[in-house]
């Protein structure tokens, strides 16, 4: 009884100490499982950790690449630009190169046309038999009488012209000239019936007058005075009617004491100043005169002259012969008619060239020139050497 009493409490404390053991392998066995799940949390950590920087690596490394792609980029588009800003010189540059070959071009076909004028007027010149060098010179006289009258009116020049084209014309004695002979006797009558002033004798005398301005004398107050008296007298006439008591004691007055009363002012020169101021405006009103006559312009001479005249009688001394001669040619000039009508000088010229341009005289002069050539030919003469002498 003792035994098994003794063996019960040893069966409790065995059960006991299984379960002690039991709750410690428990135990041991839940901190093995923590353990091995706080392990594997780090592990998934560190997986996480790692994939993050693998992928962060990844990502820096492809931001990389693209950086590097992106710069050769812009490098090949700035090379690209500078290409097509080169090309785009080059094209400007080739333009004006065209346009610069295409205005020397022109200008080479110019000078080419040019030279071929000028070849074919040598031609045409060296091939011209004596009749053409007289036609020639005739028409060049017609051209010259006709610039002389149009722009120098110079009449005299215009009839020798005229008279130099019908000495070659009659030296010529061609009869299908005579028409254009006939004209020409026209015009130089028409030229010898008009009278010309001497523009030329009119400017040299205009200029000595100018020139004996300042040795000219002035009128004095005493002449001036002396001209009004005597215009006063001539003008006053003796009225015996209707007179007053008082026009009769005035009279009265008037013979007592010699008055005189003049409404008119006293315009003599009478200072340095005043003298200087005429002889400039006379000075003035001449050299107007002298540029009208060279001008040909009728209206404005007649005007110059006019006051030129008009300040000669009012403050210059009539009774002095320089002045009397000054006045009297001017009085002369203020008759002369400087652009008188002017007969047209282009029939003649104008016959001339429908003779040269009609085909029965082309067809002739090549029949002549022909027979010349041939002649020389047979004589052992060159056609060049023939049309020289």
């Amino acid at each position: 009884m003792s035994n098994l009493e003794s063996t019960v409490p040893n069966i409790d404390s065995d059960a006991e100490n299984m379960k002690a053991s039991t709750s410690d392998n428990e135990s041991q066995n839940q901190s093995e499982k923590k353990s091995s799940g706080n392990g594997f949390i780090l592990f998934l950590m560190l997986l996480v950790v790692g994939v993050s920087a693998a992928a962060a690596f990844y990502l820096w490394d492809l931001q990389k690449k693209q950086d590097a792609i992106l710069q050769s980029q812009q490098l090949s588009i700035e090379e690209l630009k500078e290409q097509v800003e080169k090309t785009v010189v080059g094209f400007s540059e080739n333009v004006k190169l065209v346009a610069d070959n295409k205005q020397h071009i022109e200008l080479v076909g110019s000078k080419i046309e040019q030279a071929e004028k000028i070849s074919q007027q040598a031609i045409e010149t060296v091939n011209r038999s004596q009749r053409g060098w007289v036609i020639a010179e005739i028409d060049y006289l017609l051209r010259i009488a006709h610039q002389r009258i149009a722009v120098a009116k110079d009449i005299g020049g215009a009839i020798a012209a005229l008279k130099g084209a019908d000495s070659r014309l009659e030296q010529l004695g061609d009869l299908s000239l005579f028409k254009i002979r006939e004209q020409l006797s026209k015009d130089i009558g028409n030229l010898n019936a008009i009278h010309q002033a001497d523009v030329n004798g009119i400017s040299l005398a205009l200029d000595q007058i100018i020139a004996s301005l300042p040795s000219l004398p002035y009128k004095t107050v005493k002449d001036e005075i002396k001209i009004q008296f005597t215009q006063d007298d001539a003008v006053e006439q003796p009225k015996t009617e209707d007179k007053t008591f008082i026009d009769s004691v005035v009279e009265t007055v008037k013979q007592i004491g010699d008055i005189k009363v003049h409404q008119k002012s006293i315009e003599a020169a009478s200072s340095v100043e005043q003298k200087s101021g005429i002889e400039q405006l006379l000075r003035t009103y001449l050299l107007g005169a002298r540029l009208a006559a060279l001008r040909f312009n009728q209206m404005q001479f007649l005007h110059e002259i006019e006051k030129a005249n008009e300040i000669i009688r009012l403050h210059y001394d009539d009774k002095d012969n320089r002045i009397q001669q000054m006045q009297k040619t001017l009085l002369d000039y203020s008759a002369l008619q400087l652009s008188p009508d002017l007969p047209e000088l282009t029939k003649a010229w104008t016959m001339l060239q429908s003779e040269i341009k009609s085909p029965a005289r082309k067809t002739v002069n090549a029949a002549v020139a022909n027979k010349s050539k041939k002649t020389a030919s047979k004589a052992g003469v060159k056609p060049e050497e023939q049309e020289k002498q």
